[in-house]
């Protein structure tokens, strides 16, 4: 019998349990949040409009938009069941930091200008892999105890 909330594994898609949708609509919120402060930011701007300023609010918009996708289908970006940009999601977050490190040390950009989240993004599916392993192993050892 499955309970709400649970995941199956054998055969069903991998679904991100709430905990899970909870830390990356964190994660979205922040890169969300990144995005809107590059915009804003007139320094970033101050010499008009350039492939440096544009990269980085791409590259932050980019990696919001791939936590607000997997929020809303409830997919990890680890092993998920849906399109490559899910399945492969932490290999895209990875390219993506790298970008923003290319963009930032080969412009002009100051440090603080940088994409910030990006960092810890690169962890979160990894860390929220491990919590949900590790609450699907606590359900299964609370069913065997019945």
């Amino acid at each position: 019998m499955r309970y709400a909330g649970e995941t199956e594994r054998r055969g069903w898609a991998v679904r991100l349990t709430v905990g899970g949708v909870l830390v990356y609509a964190g994660m979205a919120l922040l890169l969300v949040i990144q995005t809107a402060r590059l915009v804003t930011m007139d320094q970033l701007w101050t010499d008009g409009v350039s492939v440096a300023s544009v990269g980085l609010v791409a590259v932050s918009a980019a990696a919001a938009l791939l936590f607000l996708t997997a929020v809303v289908t409830r997919q990890p970006l680890i092993e998920g069941d849906g399109p490559w940009f899910i399945t492969m999601g932490w290999a895209l977050l990875i390219a993506l930091t790298a970008l923003s490190f290319v963009i930032s040390l080969s412009s002009s950009l100051a440090s603080d200008e940088a994409v910030w989240v990006t960092i810890p993004a690169v962890f979160v599916p990894f860390w929220v892999r491990k919590l949900e392993e590790s609450y699907r192993e606590g359900v299964d050892e609370a069913r065997r105890e019945r």
